[in-house]
């Protein structure tokens, strides 16, 4: 097993120490690395053993909040009732902006998460800033290829504005809210596995489609 093999070599350094640094300080960093592994193990095993209608009762909490966030994407689809129905062809594309903003904010999850795992965050905020400006500038890129799809698709030439602008604000958003939501669920001592997921794709959700549908409406006008 990979901890008992670091605990031997933790062993082995307190003895003899390895080049400029002290022997305590490499068995010290070491143990401390041992104890995260040994920290996320139990948790992956307390899953593991957990029942369907257990894990259920854990995540339900989480999923009901963001239901109801997502519920806001619905009022900000309304006032918008004609654009959509005069610029249809466009508006076809809105769910691939929100799936990719959710993948997006996912992926920023998921490598936030790993790092307060294996405690490579030392700077919040430099986190949150690096994966902010990520996400606009994917967002940016992802727009421009999407946007010139979609003008080839459809013939509006709007849909390359809409798409740019709605994919750089979703990936902003999610970027952001990938690397916040981990980082506040592990401070206050929360599951950021369960948390962050549907927290960054709800927030994304409500500004990707107000992005989208103000940018087109805009361009009507």
């Amino acid at each position: 097993m990979q901890i008992e093999k670091i605990r031997a070599l933790s062993e082995i350094i307190k003895k003899e120490g390895v080049g400029g640094a002290s022997a305590e300080e490499i068995h010290s960093a070491l143990q401390e690395i041992t104890e995260r592994l040994l920290h996320i193990s139990e948790e992956a095993v307390e899953i593991e053993r957990q029942s369907p209608l257990v894990l259920a009762r854990r995540r339900a909490p989480v999923l009901i909040a963001t239901t109801l966030i997502e519920l806001l994407v619905a009022f900000i689809i309304m006032p918008f009732e004609k654009t959509i129905a005069k610029y249809a062809t466009i508006y076809a594309f809105a769910p691939l902006v929100s799936a990719i903003c959710g993948n997006h904010g996912l992926q920023t999850a998921a490598i936030t998460i790993r790092g307060l795992s294996v405690g490579t965050v030392k700077s919040g905020l430099k986190v949150v800033v690096r994966e902010m400006l990520t996400g606009l500038i994917a967002g940016i890129i992802v727009g421009l290829v999407a946007g010139i799809i979609a003008f080839l698709s459809t013939g509006y030439w709007e849909a390359i504005m809409v798409l740019v602008a709605a994919l750089s604000a979703g990936m902003f958003t999610s970027g952001i809210m990938g690397a916040v939501i981990p980082m506040v669920a592990h401070k206050l001592g929360f599951d950021p596995a369960i948390i962050a997921g549907p927290g960054e794709t709800a927030l994304q959700d409500c500004a990707s489609y107000f992005t989208f549908l103000l940018i087109l409406t805009l361009l009507i006008d």
